[in-house]
């Protein structure tokens, strides 16, 4: 057998310094403890019935530092456990894997399950301390308001996602598969998730959306929110958009496409319709005003009327689509009266890139596309540590990193940002962490400072 190495180096152990790939992290570490966020922790979650052991706010960080450094499971812990510059950083080691599964463990709390059904939909309310778990994520909205000062405008993107699982204790979804299925709120203009509540996958997305969109606003600071709602027909409840529209919020909404919304769509004569785009794939979209008063069986006569806006979809050249149909009619539903037609179902279909980007961010760039337990409350709590990460990272590019990072991906601040080598120091009673100098003249140093002169939100 052939051992030499084909790098011309040999690969050896034996270091035994405080050294650590990570030494890039040190401005989250910086970030969470400057922004208060452990103190959130610490005064939200149960208090530790033993002084041995991790505080709150210690365990919270580990699980933000496991996401941001790559680990999607538990037993991805034991690698940063070992690594002793990084443990010389946080001034404390990081848990063991079964210490970090126990612990979130006691988010789950069996009692709040007695009355789930064999069959059926089913949210369970949350554990104390899974609703204790909502604080960190608020000081972290809070942080950013007083920071960024983002302005008043609070555009909520509200869906839900499918997460396949092959755990025992989830349900078949719609598409005939076992999943998981999260529902998430964000903030448009900041990236932030202000809302999350993990769902099994037989729970529909409309169950309960109006509370979470209550919950989502409930987040933020006090303040004159200019608010608007977008969301896919998952929100179309004559309650919901009611519920809203007293509330002074905008909103769109995609509508039911129901046999009389459609009656309706297809009555109108064809000058009505006003050219959308032309797609890549050739398909021409057009738009039209409905004059529809909905009669759904939730829905008043008296109620508030609003605004629907059909689009028109056809081929060019008269050709069919495959179910043989020569048209597809789509709809939604807003409160918006002042804005062209155009112009709202723009900004209408402007959610895909958020919520649906932030979808992406939370299973593939972090760890929320794999759930650690068969316990729902453990889960839960697993969702909200992704997001209070997320929700970090969107801080840290706002108020420190360069502009050129401002949309990166968890994976690329992973590379360019964290993964520099440092040495730990210890030197006349102080730390110090030593990194290379091109890296710290030419991005660490003026980002550090900017997180040291972070306010925490009062």
């Amino acid at each position: 057998m052939n051992n030499r190495s084909s790098l011309g180096v040999t690969l050896t152990g034996g270091l035994e310094e405080n050294v650590t790939p990570w030494g890039g992290v040190a401005l989250l570490i910086e970030l969470y403890r400057k922004a208060r966020v452990s103190e959130a922790a610490e005064k939200a979650l149960p208090k530790k019935r033993s002084p041995k052991g991790l505080r709150q706010g210690q365990m919270v960080e580990s699980f933000v530092l496991l996401s941001v450094l790559g680990g999607d499971c538990i037993d991805d812990m034991e690698h940063l456990r070992e690594d002793r510059g990084l443990e010389a950083m946080l001034g404390y080691s990081l848990p063991a894997p079964e210490t970090a599964r126990q612990w979130l463990d006691k988010f789950h709390d069996e009692r709040l399950m007695a009355d789930e059904p064999i069959q059926g939909a089913f949210i369970p309310l949350e554990s104390a301390p899974l609703a204790g778990l909502k604080e960190p994520n608020r000081q972290v909205a809070w942080a950013y308001v007083e920071n960024v000062k983002p302005g008043l405008e609070v555009t909520l993107d509200v869906d839900a996602q499918l997460v396949e699982t092959d755990k025992a204790n989830a349900k078949s979804c719609y598409e005939g598969y076992k999943a998981f299925q999260p529902i998430e709120v964000t903030w448009a203009e900041t990236g932030l998730v202000l809302m999350d509540e993990f769902r099994n996958g037989n729970v529909p997305a409309q169950k309960d959306i109006k509370r979470i969109v209550d919950e989502a606003y409930a987040l933020l600071p006090p303040g004159e929110w200019k608010v608007k709602v977008r969301s896919d027909s998952a929100a179309y409840q004559q309650d919901v958009l009611d519920h809203w529209h007293g509330k002074r919020w905008e909103f769109a909404i995609s509508a039911d496409m129901s046999p009389q919304l459609k009656q309706e769509i297809e009555k109108l004569p064809d000058d009505s319709w006003q050219t959308w785009k032309t797609r890549k794939d050739g398909k021409i979209e057009e738009w039209a005003e409905v004059p529809y008063v909905p009669c759904r069986h939730y829905e008043k006569k008296d109620s508030q009327p609003y605004r629907y806006l059909a689009v028109r979809v056809r081929k060019q050249q008269g050709e069919l689509f495959e179910d043989g149909t020569m048209v597809k009619h789509f709809a939604i539903v807003s409160n918006r009266w002042e804005m062209n037609g155009e112009e709202l179902l723009e900004w209408q279909r402007g959610k895909a890139g958020t919520i649906e980007h932030i979808h992406h961010i939370l299973d593939n760039e972090l760890a929320a596309g794999v759930f650690p337990s068969s316990k729902h409350g453990a889960n839960a709590a697993w969702l909200r540590l992704q997001v209070l990460t997320h929700n970090l990272l969107q801080l840290l590019k706002a108020v420190a990193l360069p502009k050129e990072y401002a949309n990166a991906y968890p994976k690329r601040l992973r590379f360019a940002i964290f993964t520099h080598f440092g040495k730990v120091i210890s030197h006349a009673g102080k730390l110090f962490l030593r990194i290379a100098n091109k890296a710290w003249e030419g991005l660490l140093r003026i980002t550090y400072f900017r997180v040291l002169a972070l306010s925490p939100p009062s």
